[in-house]
């Protein structure tokens, strides 16, 4: 903090607090100061807080700004930093007033950029995490056929991950039959599945606080020639990506890989998302796998690597993966099949 210019950084970033201190509740701060670290919440997180946080004094109140401006007077803190990616615009006015004389600096990344790096208990979890959702796409193709709702199957997933122990899912689970697929974020609809389309399907479970995140696309019955195409291209962009994956190297140069080899087989415009992100407590996390990324990918990173192609009016093909970076390269965590599965 001391670079930055901070006698202390106000955290409000629930994910980032949890991070910090083993926290799992919903609603706190924690004030970081180079003498002492506090963990403030109110009076119905306060058992749960003194059971979980570690390495920061609880102290729980009653209007968190008049503690931070206690702590802050107490503690002679004339700077204090907070997180401009996170706290709202409103509750900025509120501290500006609350703290008077005392400079209020934004930052934005410092606890990310350290999150972005998993240690063995946060690897294991994910680990996990992606084993549940291995399991589930298994669930997925008991479950799909012709004439089956989309909406249908993705429920049936999710009492399946519960039951082999996810908290729930990551997020609201997309599953795009036929032109929907050309919706990247095409949520599970009521639309029926029909014979001859292409079905995009993209979950996540959360286990133990930790997100896991995969996608696969189906055929139901026969592929067409268009069909094949298609995924093979998407099929050697990822692997072509995947194998620019190791220690040191640009996450551009990963995007890069996959961007290039979709826009040599003509279909370019169809890909217009990053190649992928990180995952870890939260589903999007550093490093972000894009062109306009300038980070290195360092080991002990877990990210997706995850191109597609979407035609409006005819579907998509998406495959992405979950990645550990390793000091050899990297792992692969989702370990389900991913050549074409017609069913």
């Amino acid at each position: 903090m001391s670079k930055r210019g901070l006698d202390a950084l106000l955290i409000s970033d629930i994910k980032n607090i949890r991070y910090l201190c083993g926290f799992t509740g919903g609603d706190a701060y924690m004030l970081i100061s180079a003498g002492r670290d506090w963990f403030l919440t109110d009076s119905r997180y306060a058992t749960q807080a003194r059971a979980e946080v570690k390495g920061a004094l609880v102290k729980v109140y009653k209007k968190s700004l008049d503690v931070i401006a206690e702590l802050a007077s107490d503690n002679r803190l004339g700077v204090i930093g907070f997180e401009s990616n996170n706290l709202t615009v409103d509750t900025y006015k509120k501290l500006r007033k609350a703290l008077p004389g005392i400079t209020l600096k934004p930052v934005s990344g410092l606890v990310s950029g350290i999150r972005a790096t998993k240690d063995p208990f946060e690897v294991e979890q994910l680990r996990s995490s992606a084993s549940i959702l291995a399991r589930c796409y298994g669930k997925v193709e008991q479950n799909l056929r012709a004439g089956v709702r989309e909406a249908d199957i993705a429920l049936a997933v999710e009492a399946a991950a519960k039951a082999d122990g996810a908290q729930c899912m990551a997020f609201d689970t997309i599953m795009a039959s036929g032109p929907r697929g050309a919706l990247p974020h095409g949520k599970a609809s009521d639309k029926r599945i029909k014979k001859g389309e292409l079905v995009v399907v993209d979950m996540g479970v959360l286990f133990n606080g930790y997100n896991s995140d995969c996608t696969r696309t189906y055929c139901v019955g026969k592929a067409g020639a268009k069909v094949r195409e298609v995924y093979q291209t998407v099929l050697d962009a990822q692997e072509r990506a995947i194998d620019k994956v190791k220690p040191g190297a640009l996450v551009s140069d990963v995007d890069l890989a996959a961007r290039k080899h979709i826009d040599e087989a003509g279909y370019g415009r169809y890909f217009g998302h990053g190649t992928g992100h990180g995952v870890g407590l939260d589903i999007h996390e550093r490093p972000s796998i894009s062109p306009f990324s300038k980070e290195r990918l360092a080991e002990g990173m877990v990210i997706t690597v995850e191109p597609g192609i979407y035609i409006p009016g005819w579907g998509g093909v998406r495959i992405e993966d979950m990645l550990l970076v390793t000091a050899g390269g990297f792992e692969i965590l989702t370990k389900t099949a991913k050549g074409l599965t017609c069913i």
